[in-house]
């Protein structure tokens, strides 16, 4: 499936950064942090968790697509539905990546 030119499958490839972030134990000034309370998710968690939806997603637009190449699928109407649900999701997606890459930047050219 491709969306304004791109593939669905290298968009999620550009997200694969994500799995880069780490907790620190210790913050730049020598504090320890805190631990986090139990049931509360951290953003990267909650992002990689919202990133495997849309990658789920995309498998079953993937295979709504197949099934009604081959004739099979009964209702047509569920294979645009999952195709609109990924597409949706994935913009979402890369919305809050470029988001967090421009907040990125703008921290980082912040005078010290």
């Amino acid at each position: 499936m491709k969306i304004d030119g791109v593939s669905f499958v290298d968009q999620l490839k550009m997200l694969k950064g994500v799995n880069g972030i780490e907790k620190p134990s210790i913050a730049p000034d020598g504090l320890e942090i805190q631990k986090q309370q139990p049931g509360v998710q951290s953003f990267s968690e909650m992002f990689m968790q919202k990133y495997e939806e849309t990658n789920d997603l995309g498998i079953k637009a993937e295979q709504a697509i197949q099934r009604s190449v081959m004739g099979k699928e009964e209702n047509p109407h569920e294979g645009v539905i999952a195709i609109q649900k990924a597409s949706v999701s994935l913009s979402l997606m890369m919305g809050v990546k470029e988001r967090l890459e421009r907040a990125y930047q703008e921290i980082m050219r912040m005078p010290v």
